[in-house]
């Protein structure tokens, strides 16, 4: 008769180690995500307490399908292209942006309606400002932030 050595740890071991790997790559890259996400949202809180005010007209508005839900309210991820207004101390230019934006307020960011932002003349980083009745996003999305209250009295 032959001797035949399996045991459980011939599948075991391989399977342990493979999930152990498995977990290893999943912590690291939603580490990596968690900081690139900590790094837009401080950009954006930049932007917002001491960037330049203009106002930009929605030139189109297309939804993602994308959906998020928090803080009471349902989101929707849309990407609007937009064209940011000449100020003083600079010209008109236009950019894309993919932001979340409140299901009631959509209709406010149609096409060819005009939205307050706030950008930054140097890299034209564009960040949209939100009405005071409207809830704030402060998932994924750099458009919905508030300023500090200590940045509003500069």
């Amino acid at each position: 008769m032959p001797d035949v050595s399996f045991t459980i740890w011939w599948v075991l071991a391989p399977l342990l180690a493979w999930l152990a790997f498995t977990l290893c790559v999943t912590l690291a890259r939603e580490r990596r995500r968690h900081a690139a996400r900590l790094v837009r949202t401080r950009r954006a809180a930049g932007i917002l307490a001491n960037g330049v005010p203009a106002m930009a007209l929605v030139i189109s508005l297309c939804d993602t399908g994308q959906r998020r839900s928090g803080e009471g309210t349902t989101w929707a991820i849309a990407k609007l292209h937009l064209h940011v207004q000449a100020t003083a101390g600079s010209e008109a230019f236009n950019v894309d942006q993919t932001t979340a934006i409140a299901l009631p307020d959509l209709p406010d960011h149609a096409a060819g309606k005009t939205v307050a932002v706030r950008f930054d003349p140097v890299s034209r980083e564009v960040v949209l400002e939100r009405r005071g009745n409207s809830p704030a996003h402060h998932g994924d999305d750099l458009t919905r932030l508030r300023p500090s209250p200590e940045a509003a009295d500069r």
